[in-house]
């Protein structure tokens, strides 16, 4: 591996580079607190192993079977209070740890989510969760989670129309990857329906693999031409 290929690497991951040099760090200063760590690191990946895979099968759905058009309608721009109660929802009746919240609330983004519905379902999965306000009223009782949940579930509606406001969707993609950003732009361009014709299961995976340059454009039946040419403007946009 040359030095350019391992300065990409760091460069489009930062935080795996950040976390490796730190795992150097602690081996060099303390190499039992360094096993510990690694000991540690091994069981939360072995948990992760166990929950993300059903995760994934979750993404994959939402990929496939529902359209664009219906994410938008519940979670998108024009959604208004019913996107943001909807999310809440979602956030609410949630299950798992945390990061699993993050590949499916992704896919929804890529769907057509707002920013701010993203943050709300977020942070409903990690403090409003059904099974938490359960066990929450059976430790503390009634009272105090009926009042914890009247005054979290605004601040989270708060809090995620404030983020939607400061962080766009194009950042977060482009902080993904550039191309991920640039499939994203296909994506939008293309109709959405997920129908198939062009030979793949979603809309998505075809703007992969136009930015991939395995397909042209017009691999998509229903795509206009003036969308055509949009496009064909952003592969060019990949190769400049």
């Amino acid at each position: 591996m040359n030095v350019e290929k391992v300065r990409g690497f760091m460069k489009e991951n930062k935080i795996a580079t950040f976390t490796i040099l730190a795992y150097l760090v602690v081996l060099i200063y303390s190499p039992s607190l360094f096993l510990g760590g690694l000991k540690m690191t091994s069981i939360y990946f072995m948990e992760m192993l166990e929950i993300l895979p059903a995760v994934f099968i979750v993404m994959g759905l939402v990929e496939v079977w529902v359209s664009r058009d219906t994410i938008m309608g519940i979670f998108g721009k024009g959604a208004g209070l019913k996107g943001r109660f909807a999310s809440v929802l979602v956030g609410s009746f949630s299950a798992g740890p945390i990061y699993a919240a993050f590949p499916v609330c992704y896919t929804l983004l890529k769907k057509g989510s707002t920013v701010s519905n993203i943050v709300i379902i977020l942070s409903a999965w990690a403090v409003v969760k059904i099974p938490m306000l359960i066990v929450e009223a059976q430790f503390m009782g009634l009272p105090f989670m009926f009042t914890r949940y009247i005054f979290t579930v605004p601040a989270i509606i708060l809090i995620g129309m404030i983020t939607g406001k400061v962080i766009s969707k194009e950042y977060i993609v482009k902080n993904s990857s550039k191309e991920g950003l640039l499939v994203e732009k296909i994506d939008q361009e293309l109709p959405g329906h997920n129908c198939g014709a062009c030979g793949y299961q979603s809309c998505w995976e075809t703007a992969k693999k136009i930015i991939d340059g395995e397909e042209d454009p017009s691999v998509c039946v229903p795509l206009d031409s003036e969308n055509k040419d949009k496009i064909e403007e952003l592969v060019r946009e990949k190769h400049r």
